[in-house]
């Protein structure tokens, strides 16, 4: 297995949980977490992908994790092969996952950092969102964002509609166009 590999399960197993998934980018930030995902109701979470034992015991020797209050994620996973990682061998709080064959197994559930370095999250994000400016163009991001939503409204598509339905079972536009009219009417009444 390689790292790619590893990362791409924790990407596949975190989309599952959170809206907004971003992994493998270098910032900054004093922490780059290999996954990391945003969610309602989930707060962040953190995956720290980890293929070897010593990789593992290497990690326990970062500034952000001898602090826990400087590291990233409410909540916080390592991901490793099956019997690379133990129980035992874990920071407090720390959730353990096992990939095997592509599939998650949850060893340990995390538990919340209440007290963790949201400063480094939002520059993370920023950074995010600056690369996304670069890629976009000329153009800011805010208005871009906006005419992504007038162009849906456009078609009778709610934002939020879209995002929620998976484009293999996305309704024609005017089946969905006539939802959204039937909503909007059952909204009056």
């Amino acid at each position: 297995m390689q790292h790619s590999t590893l990362v791409a399960t924790g990407v596949r197993w975190l989309s599952r949980k959170c809206s907004v998934v971003l992994y493998e980018f270098a910032t900054a930030a004093d922490e780059n977490p290999d996954v990391i995902g945003w969610g309602a109701g989930a707060g962040s979470i953190l995956i720290e992908c980890k293929l070897t034992r010593g990789d593992f015991l290497k990690d326990a020797a970062k500034t952000v994790r001898k602090n826990p209050r400087a590291g990233m994620g409410h909540r916080r996973y390592y991901l490793s092969p099956a019997d690379v990682i133990y129980l035992k061998d874990l920071p407090p709080k720390w959730g353990l996952l096992w990939a095997t064959k592509g599939h998650v197994t949850v060893m340990r559930e995390a538990r919340g950092h209440s007290q963790r370095n949201l400063a480094a999250e939002i520059q993370f994000l920023s950074s995010m969102l600056r690369r996304a400016q670069i890629r976009i163009g000329a153009r800011p991001l805010s208005e871009w964002l906006r005419g992504e939503n007038q162009f849906e409204a456009k078609r009778g598509i709610s934002p939020v509609q879209v995002r929620a339905t998976p484009k293999t079972t996305r309704a024609p536009a005017a089946v969905a166009q006539r939802v959204a009219v039937h909503a909007s009417e059952d909204a009056g009444e």
